[in-house]
């Protein structure tokens, strides 16, 4: 019988692996062909949307969710400003809302992991029907001949671990992951509000230069009339106005490509706070911000941001994490195991061969010690890849400080250079602003032409328009440095 059962198995592998190409579907260059060309199989794709949708509408916790982060928000106005476009980032922006749910999840995995080491109680029952057929024996009781017979048996099994270092591990591993996820969540909202904020200053410098651009254009077009009306008249080259158009074109070049980076920087931050964005406010960097690099040296903001950047803390954690997974594995590859048991099994037998049938009750308690020897589980040894997991989680560590390190000493670097150009920028717009004046002086006395002023005030807004964007550069190289230190750009503002 054991050669029959065992050849039938052979020849049923065999016809399986001989019919593999019909049983399944390859990736062939004709398929993917026709998923590119057609997309999935119509009716399976509306058979998932239909799953879809139900598992929303029948779902209170799914519907919640796609109302808290579907869909755009309408903005009470069309000029949207930093701190509600940050407040909405923090209420709708779902990584910040996934980054809550595995804070959930890893609270459900620890309490899984204490009932690892709470009693286990199982129940088990079986009806069979049982067909014998005596074929040799020397048991005169137990003669030759078939005796087919039902039979009811039930169990219920307790087991309490009393020793497993497995198990102990266990629960100190999900305590420190729940810690891990606590942390990565403060580091997502601290990441999605620099993003944003960031995201807001650059749509801020764009639409300056917007501003900026479509003013120096209004001016260079009164200079380009006045040099117009001059050349009519015979007193002005063709040379000039014809520079001056060459400008005006220039400046509408320009001007479409800021406002496309303008256009996307709105988009991303409707992305990120989840908000219909269609402006935003004027902003002016507050003044306490300036001179940050003179008040933080880099050694106080990188001493901070060891404490505080949850970037760190989670490299922390990870390395505190791969230590108890390491303990873990040894324990169980090496650890004895001890845990008590309670059996109650029940059995009843309507007959037998031997003349009537049985009902028995058992019970059954004890203690058992597994102690592994070698190669237990038949997979090797896993504290050998728990070591070196250990170390990548230690380089990870090292790695992560010395670039948020050299991240913050560049930063503050970049705010000290900033701060000259904001300086210099500052002194061209008051030598600008002393030319206009000037020659709006000589206009009213009747020495100089109102095309000249125009000439000089294009100047002068490109000039105003360098100063602002300085001034909103040095404010995002402060966020930037806010966010490194581990700081929420929310409460800041």
């Amino acid at each position: 019988m054991g050669f029959k059962l065992t050849a039938s198995a052979l020849a049923v592998t065999t016809l399986l692996s001989a019919c593999g190409d019909g049983l399944t579907s390859k990736a062939t260059p004709e398929r993917l062909d026709g998923l590119l060309s057609g997309g999935i199989d119509a009716d399976a794709q509306a058979s998932i949307s239909e799953r879809f949708e139900n598992a929303i509408a029948n779902n209170e916790v799914a519907s919640a969710l796609q109302a808290e982060f579907d869909g755009d928000a309408t903005a009470n106005t069309p000029t949207v400003a930093l701190t509600d476009t940050l407040q909405a980032a923090l209420q709708r922006n779902p990584e910040i809302g996934r980054a809550a749910q595995r804070i959930n999840r890893a609270d459900a995995q620890r309490l899984n992991a204490i009932f690892g080491y709470l009693p286990q109680i199982t129940l088990s029952g079986n009806y069979a029907i049982n067909e014998q057929n005596v074929l040799a024996t020397d048991n005169a009781v137990f003669q030759l001949g078939k005796a087919t017979y039902p039979s009811i048996d039930a169990q219920v099994e307790l087991r309490q671990p009393i020793f497993d270092l497995g198990r102990i591990y266990g629960i100190k591993l999900a305590s420190t992951a729940r810690s891990a996820a606590e942390v990565e969540y403060i580091a997502t909202v601290q990441k999605v509000m620099y993003e944003t904020f960031d995201t807001y200053l650059r749509a801020a410098q764009s639409r300056n230069r917007i501003s900026a651009l479509e003013r120096r254009r209004n001016l260079i077009n009164r200079q380009l009339n006045a040099e117009i009306t001059r050349s009519d008249a015979g007193i002005a080259e063709d040379s000039a106005k014809n520079s001056l158009r060459v400008e005006v074109a220039n400046i509408g070049v320009d001007l479409s490509q800021e406002k496309l980076r303008y256009n996307t920087a709105l988009s991303d931050l409707a992305f990120l706070s989840g908000a219909r964005i269609d402006n935003v406010a004027q902003l002016s960097p507050p003044a306490g911000v300036f001179g940050t690099e003179r008040r933080v040296s880099p050694e106080q903001a990188i001493e901070t941001a060891l404490q505080n950047n949850p970037e760190i803390l989670g490299a922390i954690i990870a390395v505190a994490e791969q230590d108890i997974r390491k303990r873990q594995a040894i324990s169980a590859d090496f650890a004895p195991v001890l845990e008590g048991f309670a059996r109650l099994q029940y059995e009843d037998r309507e007959a037998s061969r031997f003349g009537g049938g049985s009902t028995t009750m058992d019970t059954i308690y004890g203690v058992r010690l597994v102690v592994p020897l070698f190669n237990a589980d038949g997979q090797g040894y896993a504290n050998l890849i728990a070591r070196v997991d250990f170390r990548d989680a230690l380089l990870q560590y090292f790695s992560q400080k010395r670039q948020v390190s050299s991240d913050i000493r560049s930063t503050l670097s970049r705010l000290s250079e900033i701060t000259r150009s904001i300086s210099e920028s500052r002194r061209a717009l008051g030598a600008a602003r002393a030319l206009v004046n000037s020659e709006r002086a000589l206009v009213e006395a009747g020495r100089s032409e109102e095309f000249l002023v125009a000439a000089l005030e294009a100047r002068m807004v490109q000039a105003q328009e360098r100063v602002r964007y300085y001034e909103l550069e040095y404010l995002r190289a402060w966020g930037r440095l806010e966010y490194l230190s581990g700081m929420n750009l929310a409460e800041k503002l």
